[in-house]
């Protein structure tokens, strides 16, 4: 099987193998290539999103109730300081509001035109480092709102001189400082460059060599179906050492922070807390899973296969917010709901009963010393800090 033939291969037996795969609400956050430049009709039945809605619901059952969201516009850009930037852009809080449980974020064509002939490598260096800032703090501000599974998308082939978009730039530039910002805050990545090229699909593509064609978006389509319906990874314990699925390339995060030079298949740990892996997935592309979250909550004793509080729809949980030493927590279906909180070394503190009917739980945590914790509710984990 070659690299290119890769997601289509993954496509035609996934329809027959995973109608149980579930993915809830999936926002599609980018530029043009999102919207459907140049093709995109009312209603919509080109896009990118379009199909991939249509892939999921094909499939039955659970995925019946996924709903994809098209957040695409035209001609912006992932740099806060740009005059057309999507931290501007009018579907930025439509976006953030979608409350999303899977995030594409598919960003960074436009940033290539901040790179000219003229361009120093000094200022080079600069607009990487602010790109990459830029990622993070995207990535950072969408787990805010409602913790979902996210998938950054490095641009596609694109090569427009007379739009400043060159490819080279995309690859030696943008792509770059993107897998930093991904490693950095342990985040998936499909490889869109690897996958979608116009000299090898040149049909996939309008005439301008940088948006998809009506071809090309169900294409796409099928590509980022791919990945996404992939089994999550698991990581493995024996006692003091994690192991990580086999893959060509690993980084560990302990309570959602990097752990820096742990770079191996295995890790060896003397602390409790969650742990998670990034996993290169593919030699021939950037392309990356990130494992499910791993609690270690005993390093004398434990072995096995990591499993997880099985997951409810993310919607149970529709909002919580932290005001000194009150937690909110706003719960959008009706039923009794266990609250448990815990510290950052995955040591239970205490259990509470939640009644959720729309209404908010306010939580006193007075008792607690000010620091950082971890709540989990019906399945979902998320983290926040005490101050006083």
């Amino acid at each position: 099987m070659t690299l290119r033939n890769f997601p289509r291969i993954l496509l035609a037996t996934s329809l027959l193998a995973a109608s149980s795969f579930a993915a809830g609400k999936i926002a599609c956050v980018g530029n043009s290539i999102t919207y459907g430049y140049d093709i995109l009709t009312w209603p919509d039945t080109v896009s990118y999103p379009y199909h991939l809605q249509t892939f999921l619901r094909a499939e039955g059952g659970n995925a019946a109730e996924d709903t994809v969201g098209n957040f695409g516009v035209s001609g912006l850009t992932i740099r806060k300081d740009d005059n057309a930037s999507y931290w501007n852009g009018y579907q930025f809080t439509p976006a953030l509001n979608f409350a999303a449980d899977t995030l594409f974020i598919g960003l960074g064509t436009n940033d290539a035109k901040l790179y000219t002939s003229w361009t120093t490598a000094e200022e080079s260096a600069e607009y990487d480092a602010e790109i990459q800032a830029d990622y993070e703090s995207m990535i950072d501000t969408f787990q805010v709102q409602s913790k979902p599974r996210i998938f950054m998308i490095t641009p596609p082939y694109v090569n427009n001189s007379s739009w400043g978009i060159l490819d080279t730039t995309v690859v030696n530039h943008v792509i770059p400082a993107l897998m930093n910002a991904a490693l950095e805050k342990g985040v998936g990545v499909i490889d869109l460059h690897a996958h979608f090229n116009y000299i090898e699909n040149p049909s996939w593509y309008l005439a301008d060599t940088v948006h998809p064609s009506v071809e090309g978006a169900k294409e796409l389509a099928k590509i980022v179906y791919g990945y996404l319906i992939q089994d999550t990874l698991k990581i493995s314990q024996n006692k003091t050492i994690l192991k990580a699925p086999a893959g060509f390339d690993f980084q560990w995060y302990k309570d959602g922070e990097k752990l820096e030079g742990k770079t191996e298949q295995s890790l060896e740990i003397s602390e409790l807390g969650i742990y998670t892996a990034s996993v290169k997935i593919e030699e021939g592309t950037l392309s990356r899973m990130v494992t499910q979250p791993f609690t270690v909550s005993d390093l004398e004793n434990a072995t096995g296969e990591s499993t997880v509080v099985p997951s409810a729809p993310k919607k149970s949980v529709v909002g919580f917010q932290i005001a000194g030493s009150t937690l909110t927590l706003t719960l959008s279906q009706p039923g009794k709901y266990s609250l448990q909180i815990l510290d950052v070394q995955g040591r239970l503190l205490e259990t509470r009963s939640l009644w959720g009917n729309g209404g908010e739980n306010s939580i006193s945590l007075k008792h607690l010393p000010a620091g950082r914790y971890i709540a989990h509710v019906h399945g979902q984990a998320f983290s926040f800090n005490k101050s006083f």
